[in-house]
């Protein structure tokens, strides 16, 4: 797996609660690689980083990623974080031997595998999209329910709309049963008359 598929798969949120911890409502904690009477640790759910502030850490000055984050935690190599991130997200951790890959029919049906991992991307862009909408940490929050402690998505309805609209993403949605396809076609604004 690669790392930039890592980080798109694993929050911050995530990592921290692996962990037991959880930042106060200024995102800010006492960091965990140091002795910190003071909040010295601040978390961003945004990008997915956090960064302590104290010139006491082992981190000395430096933004975290989650793999950087469970490094520093497991106190390991990057190799061993990256690892320990996979098992976080629940990937098996040995390599499986690639089979070259047969010529694609036009309209594949999906294996099994091929679905979980779009589905598990969706649904990550849904879990990361609760912390950028604050309507939608309210009504969870509204709801009694904790958002950094379930994995709980929100779709603003925009994904597939707009500047984020990809036919390809579109099509793997309705292949995927993400989106229903009613037939429902505009008209072409051109063919219109008057």
């Amino acid at each position: 797996m690669e790392i930039q598929e890592i980080k798109q798969r694993l929050t911050m949120a995530q990592v921290l609660a692996k962990y037991g911890l959880k930042p106060d409502k200024h995102m800010r904690m006492n960091c965990p690689f140091h002795e910190d009477k003071t909040p010295s640790f601040q978390v961003y759910y945004k990008t997915h980083t956090a960064y302590c502030f104290s010139s006491n850490c082992p981190t000395h000055g430096k933004s975290l990623d989650v793999i950087d984050f469970i490094m520093y935690q497991e106190k390991c190599n990057k190799h061993e974080a990256i690892l320990k991130a996979q098992d976080f997200i629940g990937i098996p951790n040995l390599p499986q031997p690639q089979p070259k890959p047969a010529p694609k029919p036009e309209n594949p049906k999906p294996t099994p595998e091929e679905k979980a991992v779009f589905l598990n991307k969706m649904f990550t862009y849904f879990k990361n999209a609760v912390y950028n909408s604050k309507p939608a940490q309210d009504y969870i929050t509204g709801r009694k329910l904790d958002f950094t402690k379930l994995d709980i998505g929100y779709n603003s309805g925009q994904f597939h709309h707009g500047a984020r609209k990809d036919e390809t993403l579109i099509n793997q949605c309705l292949q995927h049963g993400l989106l229903i396809d009613n037939n429902i076609r505009l008209p072409d604004p051109r063919a219109v008359t008057c």
